[in-house]
């Protein structure tokens, strides 16, 4: 009986001190804000970036080497970062993290270590943007052969109320015919996320368009200037908006 208690005090010792050691080694290594709120960010489209650097310190007691940086979120990238981190010595890493609409983004980006340690680092912004009235293509083709051209008119509203109905100021020679807004996504207050309206709009046109021509749409307080071609134009990359560092 004695034997066994024995093997018993034994054994749990020795899972006692596998679990201190787990703790010790597998507990957090690095020291520093290892969270980032951006706050409220004016989104640009096509898409706006925001840049952060966490400051980390090595606070192990051992060197650490850095194997991989994993996002959890194709909207957070990171750039080159240092492998081998010394005792006492700190982390930079640059992160990224891309806005394309209204909305809260959250990413998780997780650092993993050569011997089996994991970091955790936290990002957050809230998305606003710039121009909720939108019109997609830019510019819009509108041939003179009278061929119908397709157009998505769009704007977020922050309530449950339909937008008021556009009123569009057209060149000379230019036919539309609007339908109705239809509700794309609901807003959801709780998540400071916009409600979503779209409408199609089709355009005709006998004559060639010329440099200038425009269709001026206003919504609510809302204009919206969106050229017209006759000609579609190589695609082109549209420039994004990049925000200071935070």
């Amino acid at each position: 009986m004695a034997k066994k208690k024995l093997i018993f005090i034994l054994g749990a010792g020795v899972l006692v001190l596998v679990v201190l050691v787990k703790l010790i080694w597998f507990s957090s290594v690095l020291v520093g804000k290892k969270s980032h709120d951006f706050g409220l960010i004016e989104v640009t489209l096509p898409r706006t970036v925001v840049d952060h650097t966490f400051t980390l310190t090595n606070n192990s007691g051992r060197d650490l080497t850095l194997i991989d940086v994993i996002p959890d979120c194709g909207c957070t990238t990171t750039e080159a970062y240092q492998e081998l981190i010394a005792n006492g010595e700190t982390l930079l890493l640059p992160v990224q993290l891309k806005l394309k609409q209204s909305q809260v983004r959250r990413s998780v980006i997780r650092l993993v270590f050569e011997d089996g340690t994991v970091e955790v680092l936290t990002l957050r912004a809230v998305g606003r943007l710039k121009d909720p009235l939108r019109v997609s293509p830019l510019p819009i083709v509108v041939k003179k052969d009278g061929e119908t051209s397709l157009a998505l008119l769009g704007i977020e509203q922050f309530d449950e109320h339909a937008p008021s109905v556009p009123t569009f100021a057209l060149p000379a020679g230019v036919e539309l015919q609007s339908q109705k807004w239809k509700l794309k996504s609901k807003y959801k207050a709780h998540e400071q996320i916009p409600a979503n309206w779209s409408m199609q709009l089709a355009l005709t046109t006998e004559r060639e368009l010329v440099e200038g021509d425009e269709m001026v749409i206003t919504v609510n307080d809302y204009v919206l200037h969106a050229p017209l071609v006759s000609n579609a134009k190589s695609p082109e990359e549209l420039p994004f908006t990049k925000m200071p560092v935070h």
